[in-house]
């Protein structure tokens, strides 16, 4: 088997690789590892230095739970640190009022997995570690793509901030999340983009009778209620795009006090404030790029799909696009730079699934806006159509297709682990 080349120049390290993946998230690790479980050459290039930092998508719908098991890696996710949903509750000013089970959404897989993401992106790299043509760089900015007669070939950029590095490769792929580098390098187009909120993330501790599992609320703002990984709630404020800075003008007090009379739940974070620093704004932007590849370039994930935080499903949707990339790439390495038309199979298997998701991500943006209206009409009838789509179907049926999603074209069976799984054991 064949490993990556690296070679030195007067301009820093160049290495010769199949695969050149920019950003180290679930899309690029998991593309990663499938290519090296076939035997192919790649390299991921990380911005960041460790995966220890605060992530927000850290939820794992049976969507993932579904595509892990066609691999066989379901059940060494599983054996990582993580948590277990099984339902979800509404809550109209502060009371129960609907819910549901994911065993009627898909019966199939009836949980979505909470793990924090450091955790899984870890174990995603310890898996692909072993393998002779896989690299992870940690603290490796691109700055600059490697272009020759209109086609990329390569990236440039340094290492740690100071020492420069050249990977040449048949193809790059951009996983570099939402606000992705290579998409900006690459002069790539968008479709459309809109921003209809934003979500104002916090975290706070639990009371003893708290039962670890997906809250929707609605009251004076509506909110999104979620555990986080070991024993704590990690709380999104759904707001209008520029509340967040009408806030911050109004001083920390100020939103002190707000917060503090969303619930009760959050008197003693806020009681023990002394800055913003706890909140950490996400924007509630959906993105799609008209064209996802180039010759030798190709976007995945948020690069190519920016998904919003409604339904917390960006993770699921990057790593579906991963699947199918890492299928239609691996054919196609070792014959030099891989085609547009090659690459943009990819586009052609996986666009109509976001196109969709995007169009149910307005429509529960705009419903959960309307639980916090300032207008009194709008913000009663809100949380009450909500809760009667949960209690007739409507809701359920409209789950099954955001979390549990549409099946992905059959993966060759090369990629799964099952067979290395059972050769261990034996």
């Amino acid at each position: 088997m064949q490993t990556n080349t690296e070679t030195g120049s007067g301009s820093g390290t160049v290495i010769r690789t199949g695969a050149c993946i920019v950003g180290g998230g679930p899309g690029g690790l998991l593309l990663g590892l499938l290519l090296a479980k076939r035997g192919a050459n790649v390299i991921v290039l990380e911005a960041h230095k460790n995966f220890e930092r605060e992530f927000r998508g850290e939820v794992l719908q049976p969507s993932t739970a579904r595509l892990l098991h066609q691999i066989g890696l379901l059940s060494y996710i599983l054996e990582q640190p993580h948590l277990l949903l099984k339902e979800g509750r509404l809550l109209v000013d502060g009371q129960v009022r609907a819910g549901f089970s994911f065993d009627k959404i898909a019966p199939e897989y009836p949980y979505a997995i909470w793990m924090p993401q450091p955790i899984f992106l870890d174990a995603l790299a310890r898996k692909a570690a072993p393998y002779p043509g896989f690299q992870l760089w940690m603290g490796a900015n691109v700055t600059e793509l490697i272009e020759e007669n209109g086609k990329v070939v390569g990236v440039r950029g340094l290492r740690d901030g100071k020492e420069p590095f050249e990977v040449r490769a048949d193809v790059v792929v951009g996983a570099d999340g939402r606000h992705s580098m290579v998409r900006k390098l690459g002069k790539f187009d968008v479709e459309y983009e809109h921003h209809d909120f934003d979500m104002i993330w916090f975290v706070v501790d639990p009371p003893e009778d708290w039962s670890r599992t997906l809250y929707l609320a609605a009251g004076i703002a509506p909110l999104l209620l979620l555990p986080k990984y070991p024993n704590q709630i990690q709380v999104g404020m759904i707001q209008r795009v520029g509340e967040w800075r009408d806030w911050i003008r109004r001083g920390t007090e100020a939103v002190r006090s707000h917060v503090a009379s969303l619930s009760p739940l959050f008197q003693k974070f806020a009681a023990e404030m002394h800055d913003l620093k706890p909140f950490f704004p996400l924007q509630g932007v959906i993105l799609l790029v008209r064209e996802w590849a180039r010759d030798g370039l190709l976007l995945i994930g948020d690069s190519a799909h920016t998904m919003s935080p409604a339904g917390a499903i960006g993770v699921n949707v990057a790593l579906s696009t991963a699947a199918v990339a890492a299928q239609e790439i691996y054919p196609q390495l070792g014959k030099g730079t891989i085609s547009k038309s090659a690459l943009s199979r990819v586009q052609e298997l996986r666009e109509q699934d976001v196109r969709t998701l995007h169009k149910l991500q307005r429509t529960a943006g705009s419903t959960l806006l309307g639980t916090g209206s300032s207008n009194p009409i709008l913000r009663w009838m809100a949380p009450r159509m909500m809760v009667t789509a949960m209690k007739v179907g409507l809701f359920p049926l409209m789950q099954r297709r955001v979390f549990f999603g549409v099946p992905l074209p059959p993966l060759d069976p090369a990629f799964s682990f099952e067979e290395e799984k059972r050769a261990s054991a034996a």
